[in-house]
């Protein structure tokens, strides 16, 4: 699969979590996602449709997206780089204070199934550094699953950027600083722990969806922002990004639409340092300011 494409052989961990991963060919030119049965929309790795009388609010937003969608090019579904399925463990609920700002939400009515966002890929600009690399990610959360956008920039101001998702790894969608990204994860409840993805770069309209059994937990929180790589160094500095910009939040669980922006606002920090800080725009959106 991926690997091979990638010229190395997979351990028997990456094997076993490509057995996990669901490839599904993508929608054809002119697949029209409002005729298409469940079974057709399931085939490409589509969300499926919700029921307009009892998932009003949520058939609604599927509505939009498709629309929105529906002509866009809708790329293979490639694997770049695969990542083993973390261990579901307590400690890794609701983002980090110390590394990340923005918004995490804990439910109080029952597990949430879907979140969808969207977020513009931030235009580092290096840091002095003795390591020569300052990094920073963009996350986006529901529950254990998890989409980055890593980013990297160097002294000579040489950035890299990807997009990587919870048990998949890094998918070939190509992003850059500047694009704007919408991804909709959702996660079901069942023994598995189905998850789907599905991200749209709508700066180049293109599109790549993947399905993966991830035996995750039913998702209690959700959460977006920024985040850096763990704990810097001593001496290494954070990527100064700007603001970074999220949109279009929507979290779903049986009660309904849920606010993130209801949620925990969270600002990172180091030590007394403020870093960077999540500022509320409206009910839906939200802005990351790098204090530097």
């Amino acid at each position: 699969m991926a690997d091979r494409r990638a010229g190395r052989d997979m351990d028997d961990e990456t094997k076993q979590q490509a057995g996990r991963v669901r490839l599904r060919p993508p929608a054809p030119t002119g697949f029209d996602p409002f005729d298409a049965t469940p079974q057709e929309l399931a085939r490409h790795g589509l969300p499926r449709r919700p029921d307009a009388a009892t998932e009003g609010g949520l058939a609604a937003l599927w509505e939009q997206k498709a629309a929105r969608y529906r002509h866009f090019e809708h790329l293979n579904p490639v694997v770049l780089d695969p990542s083993p399925l973390p261990a579901a463990t307590p400690s890794a609920l609701g983002p980090d204070p110390v590394d990340s700002a923005g918004y995490s939400l804990i439910s109080g009515s029952g597990p949430f199934t879907s979140l969808f966002l969207t977020w513009t890929v931030p235009d580092l600009q290096f840091d002095p550094d003795p390591f020569g690399i300052n990094s920073l990610h963009t996350f986006a959360g529901l529950g254990f699953l998890d989409v980055h956008t890593q980013l990297t920039v160097t002294a000579t101001q040489t950035i890299t950027c990807s997009l990587w998702a919870q048990g998949i790894g890094t998918i070939a969608l190509a992003v850059r600083p500047g694009d704007v990204i919408s991804a909709s994860l959702c996660l079901n409840t069942n023994a598995a722990g189905t998850a789907a993805y599905f991200f749209a770069n709508e700066t180049t309209a293109r599109t790549m969806s993947f399905s993966v059994d991830t035996g995750f937990p039913p998702a209690i929180t959700v959460d977006a922002g920024v985040t850096r790589d763990g704990v810097l160094r001593p001496g290494q500095s954070l990527a100064r990004f700007g603001t970074v910009y999220f949109d279009e939040i929507s979290a779903y669980n049986a009660a309904g639409h849920q606010s993130l922006l209801s949620g925990q606002a969270i600002t990172m920090a180091d030590g007394a340092t403020v870093l960077a800080t999540p500022s509320e725009l409206t009910d839906y959106a939200f802005k990351v300011v790098s204090a530097r």
